[in-house]
């Protein structure tokens, strides 16, 4: 009776050591990494990955950024876009970061956008420039940080939480250029 009670608690301690890995298999990622189109994936150390999709937000209630014109120029990229503020508050500052990854999927330039005083119902246009890379060279356009913003009496610079100012822009998408927001990871 004692040796099938041993032999039972060992094939139960087995079993234990063989499901631990596959239950713990995906609590950690590996690596982050980005798809030859922009799209963000995790790499798992047990040679899976899952695709990483962004938060899409609502564009009703959301600051929605837009491109409205993509104008190629000698040896540069000039983008024009637009800040609707669809918030219940007005947007006293949000300054999002652009980053180019060109062909190669390498980020070629970065540049912020201060975006200020958009009323509710409201919008702004800017423009940004982007030398040294035409437009038909860049592959993706990832807007992240915008780690400084000041809307309504919500959120100001200095108490917001890392990426709340990021999560109040929609980013829609376009048919113009690959634009969209860095998903969480």
């Amino acid at each position: 009776m004692f040796l099938p009670v041993r032999i039972a608690a060992t094939l139960c301690l087995l079993l234990a050591m063989t499901a631990a890995p596959l239950a713990s298999a995906h609590e950690e990622p590996e690596i982050d990494a980005m798809t030859s189109d922009g799209r963000m994936v995790i790499l798992y150390e047990d040679h899976t990955w899952d695709f990483v999709e962004a938060e899409s937000g609502d564009p009703a209630n959301s600051a929605v950024l837009t491109v409205t014109e993509v104008k190629e120029m000698q040896d540069a990229c000039g983008l024009q876009l637009r800040l609707q503020n669809n918030l219940p508050h007005k947007i006293r500052s949000i300054v999002p970061r652009f980053s180019v990854y060109n062909k190669d999927n390498i980020v070629f330039d970065s540049k912020s956008q201060s975006f200020t005083a958009i009323k509710p119902t409201r919008n702004q246009y800017k423009r940004i420039q982007f030398t040294g890379i035409g437009c038909h060279e860049i592959r993706w356009v990832r807007v992240h940080d915008a780690a400084r913003c000041t809307i309504g009496e919500v959120v100001d610079m200095f108490n917001e939480e890392e990426g709340q100012c990021l999560s109040y822009i929609y980013v829609e998408p376009s048919e113009m250029i690959n634009i969209s927001k860095e998903p969480r990871l």
